[in-house]
């Protein structure tokens, strides 16, 4: 080796010496491995944590698998049977008449809609539109209830009926005894045979009528000082084409006994009773008010 590279490597060689003699640079270089062990030492923590985690989660699932098979095959199938339903609904174009599950009769007219549910504590009707006879199967534990919006009505076994008009609730009782209650809870009657019960939301009048069988059973809308626009909704049950009204003040008030299977000839004798004119057309027939001469 010459003298100039012997003298490089001894150069080398005393540099390398004087940075590892170094104190500062040492106490960095250990400084840094100490915080790498520790992360090193936190992953692994973290690692055997999380398996023994998932062991424990798994043990716990199998044990309540294996629990649950013991039990008697009756306990894990059984269902209280005040939980049990029975649910039915109809709807109806014309006028019919449907059995519900606990016996119960009912006589549904034109466009009506119901829905009935029932178990072993409960029976419960939900007339959502029209109108409907109710011959209820008696059941002293279960009683019978109707929901009709703005009225609740309840009985154990009876007959009755049920109007849901634009914005009242009509009840007529042909037999036994009917408990009717109003939206608010707070207007409440009991019905006997004979006896009609109007119900809005916070008011219950009760009146007399002939209890031999509902009107529309007979062909007939009775109508007792309703609202023009509600009388208008109930001759609509019946007509092919709906009766409207143009200009007309909302304040008139109609009573009368009209036949349904005539809704023009209806509509022309409320319009006779009211100073109104009528008019047919072929989709509609239309009250407005009289013209001026």
């Amino acid at each position: 080796m010459n003298s100039s590279h012997q003298h490089d490597y001894e150069s080398d060689n005393a540099l390398e010496k004087a940075i590892w003699d170094d104190p500062a640079l040492l106490a960095a270089l250990e400084l840094v491995d100490t915080q790498q062990n520790e992360q090193l030492e936190q992953a692994k923590k973290r690692r055997r944590l999380a398996q023994y985690s998932w062991g424990c989660g798994a043990v716990a699932a199998c044990f309540a698998i294996f629990m649950w098979t013991l039990m008697p095959l009756n306990e894990q199938r059984s269902i209280p049977a005040s939980n049990l339903v029975a649910v039915q609904q109809f709807s109806s174009d014309t006028a019919q008449q449907v059995s519900l599950s606990d016996g119960t009769q009912v006589a549904m007219n034109v466009h009506a809609q119901l829905e009935f549910t029932e178990n072993s504590q409960t029976r419960k009707a939900i007339l959502s539109k029209g109108e409907a006879y109710f011959s209820v199967h008696r059941d002293e534990s279960r009683p019978f209830t109707i929901d009709a919006g703005n009225a609740t009505i309840e009985v154990l076994g009876t007959a009755f009926n049920v109007d849901k008009t634009l914005r009242e609730t009509l009840v007529e009782v042909f037999h036994g005894k009917v408990s009717v209650t109003s939206l608010d809870g707070l207007q409440h009657v009991e019905l006997v045979k004979g006896q009609r019960a109007r119900v809005s939301d916070s008011a219950i009048q009760v009146s007399q009528f002939n209890a031999l069988q509902p009107d529309w059973q007979q062909g007939w809308l009775d109508l007792d000082n309703v609202s023009i626009n509600d009388a208008l909704f109930q001759l609509n049950r019946y007509s092919e084409k709906p009766v409207v009204l143009k200009n007309v003040s909302a304040d008139i008030q109609v009573s009368g006994r009209f036949a349904v299977n005539d809704i023009f000839g209806a509509a022309k004798l409320i319009a006779q009773l009211n100073t109104l004119d009528v008019k047919q057309y072929p989709d509609s027939i239309e009250l407005s008010k009289k013209a001026r001469n």
